[in-house]
């Protein structure tokens, strides 16, 4: 009988895998199968090295082990692909070899010493530490997950914090699912505050169409958090400081070259009405013209300045 152990999480039972029996009996069997650390093994005269999590197998190996027809273990190993638990790699010359997604999730990391009554002891606390810090990430990140699709369920069921729908309608062009996701996981690290996140999107919206895109709005959202931004009232009151700080630097005095201010003068109201009521002179005639023009060069003879008014002339 095989010594070893891998983790099991109560989480499992949430997990879309325990509702089918056969498969959820298949994945423990991967688990088990899978290698706790790297082997060689020979494959058609070749050394290849199977690394820790990886099982090097055949679907007809499987088929025969779980005593089913192959299709069934296609479509099975397939299912588990697409839903990210584990990953294939197929070739002619070696074979198919799987791994498990996350592999230390399901297998503790510290080091042990094996007795020869079978019982474990861990070499150091440091390990103990190490394995125990692993868990906790592990199930930290399951239950945001399990959050996250709660979410996923709560938001398409609400039109007015459906960002698929706000995202399609306002320019970003079709959202892929990672999108999703990643919008969802903002949501959690904003204590499931999903406003927070449509603004973003509002916002972003707002600044053009080179701009509507998840990198601009998760820069948004990266600003926020790190300002501590919880709620709506917070993004508000921000931008209405901002405004507010604008709106002073714009209306700084001016400053002359000697360092002071200068002097604002301020008009009165009925400045620009007098200025627009005020009769514009009327454009000389080309007699007045010819008029003034020998007056003034009368005075300038009278005053002996001739030969001056010659060099103009």
């Amino acid at each position: 009988m095989s010594s070893g152990w891998i983790k099991i999480y109560r989480s499992l039972q949430e997990h879309w895998i325990w509702e089918n029996e056969k498969y959820l009996k298949w994945w423990l069997d991967l688990l088990l199968l899978a290698n706790h650390q790297d082997r060689d093994i020979l494959i058609n005269g070749e050394l290849i090295t199977i690394k820790r999590g990886q099982k090097h197998t055949s679907e007809l190996w499987l088929s025969n082990r779980w005593n089913a027809d192959r299709k069934q273990v296609r479509k099975f190993l397939e299912l588990l692909k697409k839903n990210d638990m584990i990953t294939i790699t197929k070739s002619r010359q070696k074979g198919t070899t799987y791994e498990i997604s996350n592999y230390n999730d399901f297998q503790g990391i510290s080091e042990e010493i094996r007795t020869t009554k079978g019982t474990t002891i861990d070499t150091t606390e440091d390990t103990t530490k190490e394995h125990q810090m692993v868990q906790r990430k592990g199930h930290k990140q399951e239950l945001k997950n399990l959050r996250i699709k709660e979410l996923k369920k709560d938001i398409n069921n609400n039109s007015d914090l459906n960002f698929k729908d706000f995202w399609e309608q306002n320019g970003f062009g079709m959202m892929l699912p990672v999108e999703l996701e990643k919008l969802l996981a903002w949501v959690d690290d904003f204590a499931g505050n999903r406003e927070i996140v449509m603004k973003a999107l509002e916002v972003t919206s707002e600044q053009g169409a080179n701009k509507r895109n998840y990198a601009y709005v998760n820069k948004i959202l990266k600003n926020w958090e790190s300002r501590g931004f919880k709620t709506i009232a917070d993004v508000d009151a921000a931008e209405k400081q901002r405004q507010i700080e604008l709106e002073q630097k714009y209306n700084k005095p001016t400053y002359n070259k000697y360092n002071k201010p200068v002097k604002q003068e301020i008009l009165p109201e009925w400045f620009d009405k007098d200025q627009q009521e005020a009769p514009k002179q009327p454009e000389m005639t080309e007699e007045e013209r010819e008029e003034k023009k020998k007056a003034y060069e009368e005075v300038m003879r009278k005053l002996g300045r001739g030969d001056e008014l010659e060099a103009h002339t």
